[in-house]
């Protein structure tokens, strides 16, 4: 379909402030490490401390918990969005076909929704997307 955009090249993280970040497929906790140097304000002492011991998963979450949104492989990985950032996100995905899905990954994946672009577009409120 013409203007519209494959999901796999929408890679990256959206930033506690709304600003979009975006990284390579696989490098995203590699990015983090680049983004502590860039925008450290953002880096709370929780998430700094993952960061100096490694463990991606602990990372991956104090990330989530800092109030970034992981975007990979056709997944959101959040605890919750904001306003802003729910617009930073329906503007990243304008272009994709509405009725291609994406998997919100909630409370660090012990909860999974599948969000379809179209509803994406529509929500209004960036509260806690719930299943």
């Amino acid at each position: 379909m013409v203007g519209v955009t494959e999901i796999k090249v929408l890679s990256g993280w959206i930033l506690p402030d709304a600003s979009w970040q975006p990284a390579e497929e696989w490098w995203h906790v590699s990015a983090l490490y680049d983004l502590l140097e860039k925008k450290p304000e953002y880096f709370t002492d929780a998430l700094k401390d993952a960061l100096s011991g490694g463990d991606e998963a602990r990372i991956r979450r104090s990330a989530s918990e800092a109030g970034f949104i992981k975007i990979s492989r056709q997944q959101f990985d959040l605890l919750n969005i904001s306003n802003a950032q729910l617009r930073t996100l329906q503007k990243l995905v304008e272009y994709i076909d509405p009725e291609d899905e994406f998997t919100v990954l909630l409370e660090h994946g012990m909860r999974q929704k599948v969000i379809s672009v179209g509803r994406l577009l529509k929500l209004k409120s960036g509260l806690p997307i719930t299943a």
